[in-house]
């Protein structure tokens, strides 16, 4: 098959693990025979077939815009004829038997909307909120959860409702449920749904020279981006607060608050933004990781890391992340953005390593997971065949 990928960013600019995972499929599917480009937002390489003008900014260079040039990319996001217009051409060019869509953050409704108006199935992978909130994290601008949407968000997600319709993706697919419940009164959604959980990465390349607590002092993990949302703040708080004699934590990321975590102390290790090599080595000097998340993390492939190389989590409970997380270590999660019941999970941990301690873990891999994700593709395509008229040419895919 033709696979035609939208996301709003793409290798080497990389923010989160929406844009790792799909460039990572798009890797395992060429694996299998595949064709795959990409359409992104300001974003060129080999693999891009078309890109959309970056206005005002890219995506991965938010960090540090002031609020007009924020509220310009916001408003910007309500709705971009550019970029349906470039979706066709890049459909022209490339004729594809389907598109898959991932973050689209910047690119707006548009992008969505434009498959169906080529009559091309099409497949979207939730990743984060941008459905139902401007900053696609249901926090507020000051880093607080918000319990309720706020009437800006539920007037946008409204809009987007309204733009998808009539032209909305065939099938979407959820990593978790807990994302997939919340977007439940989403009405196109209904009955397009199907969680597909991350799959687990291979066993680690780099050996344990001992099994996770074992050694004379603990070492915990920190591996994402540096913002509030991600917790940080509540972790460095929380480290601080737990004094576990010998302990320490490093910090791997970039971010905002990357100067908070060099100016840490007390223990704390900034080790900067890791490639994958990277990950493997501090994944196996760790005893645990720490997975603090604000927001409701829809399903944090750090995690499913992890879980491959036999670290036991400590963390949040919140979004996907208790799907994830084996009963054995459901004491260590918390709250989300509390500090002093993640310093006593710290605690809990550290008083009996030996209890959270777990084998590495096997289960579905990439080559299950692109099976899986080419029959929703197949799925689509008949779906999207099902709503075409008896005398309507096919006018989007080629090789068939």
């Amino acid at each position: 098959m033709r696979v035609l990928m939208v996301s709003s960013l793409w290798p080497p600019h990389l923010l989160g693990g929406a844009e790792r995972y799909a460039a990572a499929l798009a890797a395992h599917l060429r694996e299998g025979g595949h064709e795959v480009a990409a359409l992104t937002l300001g974003v060129e390489g080999p693999d891009v077939a078309a890109s959309v003008r970056a206005v005002p900014y890219r995506l991965d260079e938010f960090a540090g815009q002031p609020r007009r040039r924020r509220l310009v990319f916001h408003a910007l996001d309500c709705w971009r004829p550019d970029a349906g217009w470039v979706l066709r051409r890049a459909a022209a060019a490339f004729r594809p038997d389907v598109v898959h869509s991932h973050s689209v953050q910047g690119l707006s409704a548009a992008v969505l909307a434009g498959p169906a108006r080529r009559r091309l199935p099409h497949v979207h992978t939730l990743h984060d909120y941008w459905l139902l909130c401007q900053r696609a994290s249901l926090m507020r601008a000051d880093g607080r959860r918000c319990d309720r949407r706020c009437p800006s968000c539920a007037l946008i997600g409204a809009w987007r409702a309204v733009q998808l319709r009539d032209r909305h993706p065939d099938l979407v697919l959820s990593p978790s449920r807990a994302l997939a419940d919340r977007h439940a009164g989403v009405g196109w959604m209904r009955d397009r749904v199907r969680v597909l959980h991350h799959p687990l990465p291979p066993p680690p390349s780099v050996p344990r020279t001992a099994p996770p607590g074992a050694g004379p002092s603990l070492c915990f993990a920190y591996l994402g981006r540096l913002e509030a949302h991600k917790g940080v703040t509540v972790l460095l708080e929380a480290f601080r607060r737990a004094r576990i004699p010998g302990a320490t934590l490093r910090v791997a990321g970039e971010g905002s608050l990357a100067r908070d975590v060099a100016a840490a102390g007390g223990g704390v290790e900034a080790v900067g933004l890791l490639d994958d090599a990277g990950r493997e080595a501090l994944l196996a000097r760790a005893d645990a990781l720490v997975v603090p998340s604000c927001w409701e993390d829809p399903a944090p492939l750090v995690v499913n890391e992890a879980r491959a190389a036999g670290v036991p989590d400590i963390g949040s409970r919140a979004g996907g992340i208790p799907e994830l997380v084996p009963p054995a270590q459901q004491p260590l999660l918390v709250p989300p953005g509390d500090p002093e019941a993640l310093a006593g999970a710290l605690r809990r941990f550290a008083a009996d390593p030996g209890r959270y301690r777990r084998d590495p873990e096997g289960g579905p891999g990439w080559t299950e997971h692109a099976e899986r994700v080419v029959d929703a593709y197949r799925d689509a395509a008949r779906g999207a065949a099902s709503r075409r008229r008896p005398d309507e040419p096919r006018v989007t895919t080629q090789g068939e």
